[in-house]
């Protein structure tokens, strides 16, 4: 039986894929908005936004599929990848003295790590719930 997904994570994830959908989308037409003072009209440097954008347009995608498909184990690892890229953004907020950055990729890691592991509870419990979980006495 497939663990349902809560209706504020399916409004969150989808606030998260739209979020990731607008930005990947901003980063093929106005790079700039995001780290001004580069001059993305250099190959180099659109060719890095685009990627960038792609990688957005990509978590989004995949987010946003999961929750169509309302699989609440697809949900757990689309969020659990976007989790991970926050906080690498983190990071390099951090170390490149980028407060705005930093703050932002915090609280989306705090955000999508907790409804990561709120989805892995649910699933857990609701494995309990039917029999299906298997115990220690179970392998015999």
């Amino acid at each position: 039986m497939e663990t349902p997904i809560p209706r504020w994570i399916t409004v969150l994830s989808a606030l998260i894929a739209a979020m990731g959908l607008f930005v990947g989308c901003s980063l093929y037409l106005t790079p700039g908005t995001f780290i001004p003072g580069i001059d993305f009209s250099s190959n180099g440097a659109g060719y890095l936004a685009q990627m960038w954008g792609a990688r957005q347009i990509a978590l989004a995608g995949i987010i946003a599929y999961s929750l169509l498909r309302r699989s609440s184990p697809m949900l757990r690892v689309s969020l659990l990848a976007y989790c991970i890229m926050n906080i690498q953004d983190a990071g390099i907020g951090l170390f490149k003295g980028d407060t705005g950055l930093l703050a932002g990729a915090s609280v989306a890691t705090i955000l999508t790590g907790t409804i990561v592991f709120i989805l892995a509870r649910n699933e857990k419990s609701q494995r309990g719930r039917s029999g299906t979980e298997r115990t220690p006495s179970s392998h015999l």
